[in-house]
């Protein structure tokens, strides 16, 4: 099937992103990897009016570990947890749970935040962050929060975001020392 006809937005800053989400309420949709919101819009089971696209902005993109904290940009793709040496290095169960999720394809396209932000109990990504204790940053139009991954996920395809906000950031302590 072909999906009903939408507005495509393509902002390049999370506050642009916030805005567009809080001008368009439910009639919009946020776009990062589309593993889940394009099929679904081929079947017209979802027919946002507006799709708002995050690949263009670049602060959600990116991770960093540093002082005992590794820092992980929303649109980061599941590829690229496998691939960047000093995120594997420092949370090595990151790597290897990504490595099973999908295949190579779909890892260079799926993304974090995406597969966080959707409330999907059957993503595999949910449940590791709240293994790790890890906790996520949430923008929208009243600026900034930040929530345990534990009180993320609220039932099914639920989650304590926000309509108008967007899953910025992934922040989760590098454990000292070996862990198993």
């Amino acid at each position: 099937m072909i999906p009903g006809s939408f507005d495509y937005h393509r902002p390049t800053t999370l506050a642009e992103a916030a805005a567009l989400l809080a001008r368009h309420g439910d009639e919009a949709r946020l776009l990062a990897g589309g593993h889940r919101l394009i099929p679904m819009m081929k079947l017209r089971m979802a027919t946002p009016a507006h799709l708002v696209d995050l690949q263009g902005i670049v602060e959600a993109k990116g991770n960093d570990v540093t002082a005992g904290l590794a820092v992980i940009g929303t649109m980061t793709t599941q590829h690229e947890l496998i691939t960047q040496y000093g995120l594997a290095a420092a949370l090595p169960l990151i790597r290897e749970a990504a490595l099973q999720i999908a295949d190579p394809q779909g890892r260079c396209v799926g993304t974090v935040g995406g597969n966080v932000a959707n409330g999907d109990p059957g993503n595999d990504i949910p449940g590791l962050m709240q293994c790790l204790d890890a906790s996520f940053d949430l923008v929208g139009p009243d600026g900034r929060r930040r929530v345990p991954a534990r009180d993320f996920q609220l039932g099914l395809y639920e989650t304590a975001r926000a309509e108008d906000e967007i899953l910025a950031r992934i922040r989760i302590a590098v454990p000292e020392g070996k862990v198993g």
